[in-house]
């Protein structure tokens, strides 16, 4: 594997794998050790904090002043050292998570497009719900609990193994009557009490909480339903109030409020049971080592300090050895996250796989000045076949507009040509070198200036300011010659008239050889529709133009008419 998010099926583990193994490895590993050895250190000044008490607490028995001053002087320096540390921590563990996020959200972004994974996601794929909000929300969510789980661990680990020794000397040697059996000496008993109340306390904890990994992960698709229903009626709202669907509206987002609700009280109720049993672990974890340490102290096997060093040991490691549960809610999470990213891959993968196994197009490149389907059959999804045994031909310089009732297949047909339907078979040859454009009948805007709209989709070098007013004006545009420069969500803004007229402006920007116009015209009375294909026509005259359509007004601007119902079974 190179590091990079390939076309194939993910677990969990390759995900995470992924960015320790790209580009980025050498800076990861290097802020990672640092952060591992500063948490290391802390652990360090954590056991040094436990050997102050125990001679901070003894020097206060025995009214020793001066040790007591000596010692806060001791104190002051180990706080201070521990601060500086874990800000800086702190800092480095961020600033990973952060390239972590980038790199990991670029990948994603970079998958997302590849092989028309989005296009197939939106369009066919029943499964995979808001996409965007996983590559927004998730992937941050993951780096963090990622990160903050593995230091966690890590701290834990460390903790563990720097506290028994400690805990192992002051628990001493306790010793067990059994009758006729004789007696039962148990050396470093605090220890082994701690092990056992954690490993129990884990055990019961993931049985507990199991639970909430299915309902975290159902939590997060239902929220991401609400929210786009939510944004899906701002984005229509004009459509919305003239219909006066604002009842409708309202039962649509309260049902999913209250799916959204509903789940959640599920998982308010499963969080509420695994606190009640955290919070009694954690409070009886504070009396448990105070009650088996005490028969020590009123043996003088330690004075006060030992004690108070003893407890504060004890829950260094209780605290250790119950990481699992004091972080299941965490781990949930996270792992609900994890399968939401894992699913995302692995749906985009079996898509691209269906789609390749359904796609029996022939595409190739030919010297020559027409664009040819030969026995081309086209099916839907579900592998129902729309059209069959098209044979067409468009020579260059030439117009040609497809007719057909609604729904026979005329737009599916410019989608095989464009490349981009998946199911259907036969040989389609493209001319070399030359640019063909195929237009949709709601034009896509872009977020940015107007200016930067009006050149999608080539990153070419914008025209100037001069040129792109002049061909707005042409177009019937000239309310947003002086709006060129701004920055506005242009759909929202635009009426879909007016978004058709940008569609001829893009035309006459990018020159193609041929061009595709799929209803490119319906929101367009014909005195405006017959103004922009003159236009077309005088400012390209060797462009061919094939339109879809169903208005007779059509005719007169093609040299020839292709009815589909020929090619319907």
């Amino acid at each position: 594997m190179n590091g990079q998010l390939e076309s194939r099926p993910y677990t969990t583990w390759q995900l995470i794998k992924a960015f320790w193994q790209s580009d980025q490895r050498l800076m990861a590993y290097g802020f990672f050790i640092t952060v591992l050895i500063m948490t290391m250190v802390m652990v360090a000044l954590d056991v040094a904090l436990t050997d102050w008490y125990n001679y901070f607490y003894n020097a206060l028995q025995e009214y020793d002043v001066r040790a007591v001053i000596d010692l806060l002087w001791i104190f002051v320096f180990i706080a201070t050292l521990s601060i500086v540390i874990s800000v800086y921590r702190f800092y480095l563990q961020q600033y990973l998570g952060l390239r972590w996020r980038r790199w990991l959200t670029e990948q994603f972004i970079k998958r997302w497009l590849a092989n028309r994974s989005y296009y197939y996601l939106e369009t066919f794929d029943k499964q995979t719900d808001n996409p965007d909000q996983r590559i927004q929300e998730d992937i941050g969510s993951l780096v963090s609990y990622s990160l903050d789980l593995v230091i966690g661990l890590v701290s834990a680990v460390t903790s563990i193994f720097s506290f028994i020794f400690i805990l192992w000397q002051l628990s001493g040697v306790i010793t067990l009557p059994l009758g006729e059996l004789g007696t039962w000496h148990i050396p470093g008993y605090l220890v082994w009490v701690g092990i056992i109340y954690a490993v129990l306390g884990t055990l019961f904890t993931v049985k507990i909480g199991r639970s909430l990994v299915p309902l975290n992960f159902e939590q997060q698709r239902r929220e991401a339903n609400f929210r786009y229903a939510a944004v899906d009626l701002r984005l229509h709202a004009e459509n919305v109030a003239l219909y006066h669907g604002e009842g409708h509206q309202g039962s649509v987002l309260k049902g999913m409020l209250y799916r959204v609700l509903d789940n959640w009280y599920l998982i308010i109720l499963r969080q509420k049971l695994l606190l009640w049993y955290t919070s009694g672990y954690n409070q009886i974890s504070v009396l448990v080592p105070l009650v088996v340490a005490l028969p020590n102290y009123f043996n003088k096997v330690f004075e006060l300090g030992g004690l108070i060093q003893t407890l504060a040991a004890f829950q260094r490691i209780q605290d250790s050895l119950s990481f699992i549960v004091n972080s299941y809610t965490r781990i949930a999470e996270w792992q609900a996250i994890t399968q939401r990213l894992v699913t995302f891959l692995n749906h985009m993968y079996q898509l691209e796989q269906e789609a390749m196994k359904q796609n029996q197009f022939a595409y190739s490149m030919q010297p020559q000045d027409k664009i040819i389907a030969k026995n081309v059959t086209l099916f839907t999804p579900q592998k129902e076949t729309l059209l069959t045994n098209i044979n067409q031909e468009f020579i260059h310089g030439q117009n040609y507009l497809l007719k057909g009732i609604s729904g026979i297949g005329k737009s599916t047909f410019v989608r095989a040509l464009a490349g981009i339907w998946p199911f259907g078979s036969g040989e389609i040859d493209l001319p070399e070198q030359k640019n063909i454009m195929f237009l949709p009948q709601r034009s896509y805007m872009p977020i940015g200036t107007l200016q930067e709209a009006l050149m999608f989709p080539n990153n070419m070098s914008l025209l100037p300011d001069q040129e792109l007013k002049k061909l707005l004006n042409e177009c019937g545009l000239h309310n947003l010659i002086d709006q060129l420069h701004e920055t506005k969500t242009w759909s929202e803004n635009l009426s879909p008239g007016e978004l058709q007229r940008i569609a001829f402006a893009r035309i006459l920007i990018h020159k193609p050889d041929w061009v595709f116009l799929d209803e490119t015209t319906s929101s367009l009375d014909v005195e405006s529709e017959k103004k922009l294909y003159d236009l077309l026509k005088t400012k390209l005259p060797n462009c061919s133009i094939i339109s879809v359509g169903h208005r007779p007004s059509l005719a007169g601007y093609h040299d020839r008419e292709i009815n589909m119902a020929e090619y319907k079974i």
